[in-house]
């Protein structure tokens, strides 16, 4: 009697084993290394953010000339040395990193230059022809050191970010392949199971019923993702939103300083720098942001001191400046103070080109007031030579005078122009508009 052999299904069971076990160190893998890159991702966003802190250190280096050439204050080796050190530790920490490798000889030979025109100038004379020279040169100096960290920071992005952005993708790829053929792999095992009519019908429901719990999984996930994250998660998530942003308006400011570097005309060059400026403006809001404690509230005082320092630099004002501020706000929220920054910015921008003709001495006021639910009170300008044509405030025919009306209507608030001498705008808080929102 012959007797058929039975298909042997028990050995079914050890392939699918084997084959997810194949899945399973290969997914592994490709997580592994995705982490890795991500790690590396991690790194050099890092050292962008190391890199736009030495840009900012080069900067207050140039402040520190200007103010020891102009004061008794010895800041400039303490600063120099901070400043070295400041080279020495990043680019131990970051050797391998694109644009490293070279970064510290170029800048610490564009530096070295700048010493030296510093010891050059004290030892010369402190008459303002002789600091007004020494102050365009040390610019000059100063903005090739900072041309050597952006273009750092550009390398980075480009040898580095985006080719890591690039093979994280390539990875993820592959994984959403492996996880596609694990699904062919559990359709084959679904398929193998169906051997037996009792086990189809089982599994169809239990199949039925998997796929409503996942959905009901999915729905309570969802919603305890949206529910459930802490205050300090969301803290931490929008601090970090603001610093991209400020590193995404900071790569704004490099790629127009490069453009820059391409344009010789003055007045071409004037709008550029307007332009770096306003973008400072805002770039320094979300620098705050981060900063700060409190994301509700940031510090007013600081961001404008860090703000009227930051022009005070941009347009090198060869005048002996006297800084009438008093503020008596002591926080504002974004939405208030990003306006605010650039209305400030508008106007002593102007004051600084157009206000000291032929002066060596002039004055800055900015006084604030008031808060965010009754209004703020600002009183901003100079005491320079005026508005050669007072009749043109009403009806602007520039850009920066129509920017003022329309930052002024932003902050709810009236803008005139004052009988006292020089240029000085009053700003009052719109009381019709407040007594309706009261």
């Amino acid at each position: 009697m012959l007797r058929t052999k039975r298909p042997s299904w028990h050995k079914w069971p050890i392939l699918a084993g084997l084959l997810a076990l194949l899945f399973i160190c290969a997914g592994i893998t490709v997580l592994s290394r995705a982490r890795s890159i991500q790690d590396r991702i991690t790194h050099e966003i890092r050292l962008i953010d190391e890199l736009d802190r030495l840009d900012d250190a080069i900067h207050k280096l140039g402040l520190v000339h200007r103010v020891e050439t102009n004061s008794d204050l010895m800041q400039w080796e303490a600063e120099r040395a901070e400043l070295n050190e400041r080279i020495r530790s990043v680019s131990g920490r970051h050797s391998d990193s694109p644009g490293m490798p070279n970064m510290p000889e170029r800048l610490g030979a564009a530096l070295a230059r700048t010493d030296s025109l510093h010891w050059q100038s004290m030892a010369l004379g402190n008459t303002p022809s002789e600091r007004a020279a020494s102050n365009a040169v040390m610019h000059i100096l100063l903005r090739r050191a900072q041309q050597v960290v952006d273009q750092t920071i550009r390398q980075v992005h480009e040898q580095g970010l985006a080719v890591n952005a690039a093979s994280l993708s390539g990875h993820w790829a592959w994984a959403r392949l492996l996880l596609v053929a694990a699904c062919l792999l559990a359709v084959a095992v679904a398929w193998l199971a169906g051997t037996s009519n009792r086990l189809l019908r089982e599994s169809r429901q239990h199949t039925a019923e998997l796929d409503q719990a996942k959905r009901n999984l999915e729905h309570i996930n969802k919603e305890l993702r949206e529910t459930m994250l802490s205050k300090e998660e969301k803290e931490v998530m929008i601090k970090e939103i603001h610093h991209r942003v400020k590193n995404n308006l900071q790569i704004v400011k490099s790629l127009i300083r490069f453009q820059m570097d391409q344009v010789s005309d003055k007045r071409t060059l004037e709008l550029f720098n307007e332009c770096v400026n306003r973008v400072s403006a805002m770039a320094l809001v979300h620098e705050q942001t981060y900063l700060s404690k409190d994301l509700a509230n940031i510090d007013v005082n600081s961001y404008l001191n860090a703000l009227i320092r930051d022009l005070v630099h941009a347009y090198s004002v060869g005048v002996q400046l006297r800084m009438d501020v008093d503020i008596r706000v002591q926080t504002l929220s974004v939405d208030t103070l990003v306006p605010l920054g650039l209305l400030i910015n508008e106007i002593i921008s102007n004051s600084f080109k157009h206000a000291f003709p032929d002066r060596t001495t002039g004055t800055i006021i900015v006084h604030l007031s008031g808060n965010e639910k009754n209004g703020l009170h600002l009183r901003i300008g100079d005491d320079g030579i005026g508005l050669p044509d007072r009749s043109k405030w009403s009806n602007p025919q520039s850009l920066g005078m129509d920017l003022i009306h329309t930052l002024a209507g932003q902050l709810d608030v009236h803008v005139e122009l004052s009988d006292a001498p020089g240029t000085v705008y009053v700003l009052r808080p719109d009381q019709q508009l407040y007594k309706k929102s009261a």
